[in-house]
């Protein structure tokens, strides 16, 4: 597990770099599309938005991914799962 202070797609290279993870082979779950999943996806990896109820105001955001076959939005992680059979 790393701990990073920013969540952009920079950070994410580095840290995908570093444990020699191709991006096409990296799922990252998360509540936050901004800083969770937009990121990923934009450096090629695949984003499991789980919403939660309370966003911090800079977390919000306009973007919607636009990834068929790389996004999914699932309404609990208990969903996880099945999506991932």
């Amino acid at each position: 597990m790393e701990i990073v202070s920013e969540k952009n797609d920079s950070t994410y290279a580095v840290i995908l770099r570093r444990h020699g993870i191709p991006p096409g082979d990296f799922l990252m779950v998360g509540n936050s599309l901004k800083s969770d999943i937009l990121p990923v996806l934009a450096l090629g990896g695949a984003g499991v938005y789980v919403p939660y109820h309370v966003t911090w105001q800079h977390e919000h955001t306009d973007v919607f991914p636009d990834a068929p076959g790389r996004f999914a939005e699932l309404k609990s992680i208990r969903e996880l799962p099945a999506l991932l059979r």
